[in-house]
């Protein structure tokens, strides 16, 4: 399928914000084939695009692997282990509740959140952790 080579050279030449276009390009141009012009298109395109899939798909998957072990990481400060998901940033705190910081960092001051649900590191520039437990005023 000479037609379905010349749009995956095309492809793979391209620059970022050319891309969509061929691709809109392509689709049209597919839906003028037969079915089984069609088919042997697709088959073309799998066959080629194959190990970039596959090599997209393992990419995707060492990624996911390093966002669990970041999200079941955990810190050890001063002989203490903090896990993250348990233990959050203010800015975290604050995305997670609908907060705004200014409100959390007040109620830290205030002692509405206790002392021992907060956690200073000054190594990391006095980096706030806060138990991730829900929080309100008096």
């Amino acid at each position: 399928m000479e037609q379905a080579k010349q749009y995956l050279e095309r492809y793979q030449r391209a620059k970022e914000e050319e891309k969509d276009a061929i691709v809109t390009e392509y689709r049209v141009f597919i839906e003028t084939l037969s079915a089984e012009d069609r088919q042997s298109a697709r088959t073309f395109m799998q066959t080629h695009l194959r190990p970039r899939i596959e090599e997209v798909a393992e990419t995707l998957d060492l990624l996911g692997q390093k966002a669990a072990l970041v999200l079941k990481g955990k810190i050890t400060y001063e002989g203490q282990e903090y896990v993250f998901g348990d233990w959050v940033t203010i800015a975290d705190y604050c995305r997670l509740h609908n907060f705004k910081p200014a409100r959390v960092q007040n109620w830290i001051d205030r002692q509405i959140v206790p002392q021992q649900n907060v956690v200073i590191i000054q190594e990391l520039n006095n980096l706030k952790l806060l138990k991730n437990v829900s929080y309100r005023p008096r």
